[in-house]
C-alpha cells in the first residue's frame, strides 16, 4: 500500500513539478525575486504616474470646486487599489507558473469552480457595489456620512472591496461595500444652525441688526472654509420688553458645522460687547435644524 501511495503521489509531483533538479530550483527561486522585484517597481511607477495625473487634475480649471477635488482625489484611490491588485494577482499567477503546470491547475480547480463560486460571491458583491458607489457618486473621500449601526464619520479611504470610515470618537471603522445598504451623506449641501442671541430690550433693532451683519461679512470673507455661504441675519424673532431675540442663519457643510457655529457665536458676542450692547448671561442659544423639529441648546 505504502508503495503505491508512493507511486501515486511521485507521478503527482512530476506532473506538476518535475524532477527534482538543484540548478532548475536556484532558478526558479531567482525568477520568484525578479518577479516580486517587477511587482514592486510596477506598483511604484504606476501610483507615481496616479498621483501625478491627481495633481495635474486638481491644477486644472474644469476642476476647480471642492466636489471635484474630493471626487478625483476618490477615483485616484480607487484606482489604485484596482492597480495593486492586479499586480498582485498577475504576479501571484505568474510565481505560481515556475512551480506547478498551471493549465493542468485550473483543469483541476474546475471540479471545484461551484464551490469556488459560493466562496467568492462576498468578494464580488463588494467589487460590484464599490464601482456603483464611484459611478453614482454615493459619497467621496473626505465626505462625512452616517451608516446603519450608529456609525458616522469622515471617508478616508475607498477601495475595490472596503470603505474606512474615522468616526468622532477617532477610531476607524472599516466596512465592506456590499453591506452599506444605507446611508446619510452629510457633505452634500450646507447643514443650516440657528444661532438666537438675546439683548436688552431697549437696545435698538437697527443697531444690532447692523453690528450683526457687519459680522457676517466678517467672517465670510476671513473664512471661506467655515463658512462657504454667508451668514444670514433673520432679524429680531422675539421682542417682549424685557429682552429682544436676534436670530441668524449659519451656513456650513457637517465637518465645520460645529467649528462655524462657534466661530460666529464667539463674533457676535465680541461686537456686541464691544459696541455696548447689554447681553443678559445664559442667554445666547444654538438651535440645531431637526426633521420634526429643532432642539435648542443653552450655551454659557
Amino acid at each position: 500500500m505504502n508503495e503505491i501511495d508512493q507511486t501515486y503521489f511521485g507521478r503527482v509531483w512530476t506532473h506538476f513539478v518535475g524532477s527534482i533538479n538543484t540548478d532548475v530550483i536556484v532558478n526558479k527561486v531567482i525568477s520568484v525575486a525578479l518577479t516580486i522585484l517587477v511587482m514592486w517597481i510596477a506598483s511604484k511607477v504606476l501610483t507615481a504616474i496616479i498621483k501625478r495625473t491627481l495633481k495635474l487634475t486638481r491644477k486644472s480649471p474644469l476642476t476647480n470646486t471642492r466636489e471635484d477635488e474630493k471626487r478625483s482625489t476618490t477615483i485616484a484611490k480607487l484606482t489604485k487599489s484596482v492597480v495593486n491588485t492586479t499586480i498582485m494577482i498577475v504576479g501571484i499567477l505568474v510565481i505560481l507558473s515556475y512551480f506547478i503546470n498551471i493549465s493542468a491547475l485550473i483543469t483541476v480547480a474546475g471540479v471545484g469552480t461551484v464551490a469556488v463560486g459560493f466562496g467568492a460571491k462576498r468578494i464580488v458583491e463588494d467589487v460590484i457595489s464599490g464601482i456603483f458607489i464611484i459611478m453614482q457618486e454615493q459619497f467621496f473621500v473626505g465626505d462625512y456620512i452616517e451608516l446603519d449601526g450608529g456609525h458616522s464619520g469622515i471617508i478616508e479611504d475607498i477601495s475595490t472591496m472596503m470603505t474606512s470610515v474615522r468616526q468622532d470618537d477617532g477610531s476607524l471603522y472599516i466596512v465592506r461595500n456590499g453591506e452599506i445598504n444605507h446611508l446619510v451623506n452629510r457633505s452634500r449641501g450646507y447643514y443650516r444652525k440657528s444661532v438666537d442671541i438675546k439683548v436688552d430690550g431697549s437696545t435698538s433693532v437697527v443697531d444690532v441688526t447692523k453690528i450683526a451683519n457687519k459680522v457676517c461679512d466678517i467672517v465670510y470673507n476671513d473664512d471661506k472654509e467655515l463658512f462657504p455661504v454667508r451668514p444670514k441675519v433673520l432679524g429680531m424673532t422675539d421682542m417682549d420688553g424685557s429682552y429682544a431675540t436676534l436670530r441668524l442663519f449659519v451656513f456650513s457643510d457637517a465637518l465645520h458645522s460645529l467649528s462655524a457655529e462657534v466661530t460666529m457665536r464667539q463674533a457676535i458676542y465680541q461686537a456686541m460687547e464691544k459696541a455696548g450692547v447689554a447681553i443678559p448671561k445664559n442667554t445666547v442659544w444654538v438651535v440645531e435644524e431637526k426633521e420634526g423639529g429643532s432642539d435648542g441648546k443653552q450655551a454659557v
